[in-house]
């Protein structure tokens, strides 16, 4: 499910039928998008489904720990979409300077924070150079004082609409 439109109310129906369809073996998992810890819950409240995965905007900008550590605990896959906030994290004064040490481009240092916290990322790009450049994040690792340097930097921006106000 891609939205839990709240106001509506009509999530967990729709979650049942997901439901249905996991009972039946027709489907082996089920997930859901831009879910909020009380969405979550009410779905863990009202079904033996748990959702696989919650893809939420998620970025330095956007960090979300509250529903990333619901995840953890309810062993719900986190991606993140808009994991580049659209490029508004490149200029990020700690990001540059991370980047600048590690001869690493700003959305490579973006990119590897992401793995290391554990999230499934999938940038978008259609440039083959930024495709590739993307791609290149597995040989190297950010240190800890990297990654909380990264952390500082959440500022709750949003680049795409609240959850719980999208209906």
């Amino acid at each position: 499910m891609h939205w839990p439109t709240p106001a509506r109310g009509l999530y967990p129906d729709s979650w049942r039928a997901l439901e249905r369809l996991a009972e039946e073996g027709r489907i082996r998992a089920a997930g859901v998008s831009n879910f909020q810890p009380t969405h979550l819950q009410r779905l863990l409240d009202d079904s033996a489904l748990t959702p696989a995965v919650n893809q939420i905007e998620l970025h330095p900008g956007l960090q979300q720990a509250e529903l990333r550590a619901f995840h953890t605990e309810h062993a719900i896959a986190t991606e993140a979409w808009s994991p580049l906030a659209q490029g508004a994290v490149l200029d990020d004064p700690a990001i540059a300077a991370i980047a600048r040490r590690t001869g690493r481009s700003p959305a490579q240092v973006v990119l590897r924070w992401h793995l290391q916290l554990g999230n499934i990322v999938i940038p978008k790009s259609v440039t083959p150079a930024r495709i590739r450049q993307n791609l290149d994040v597995f040989d190297f690792r950010l240190s800890d004082t990297d990654m909380a340097a990264i952390t500082a930097t959440d500022r709750n921006l949003r680049t795409g609409p609240h959850p719980d106000e999208f209906n």
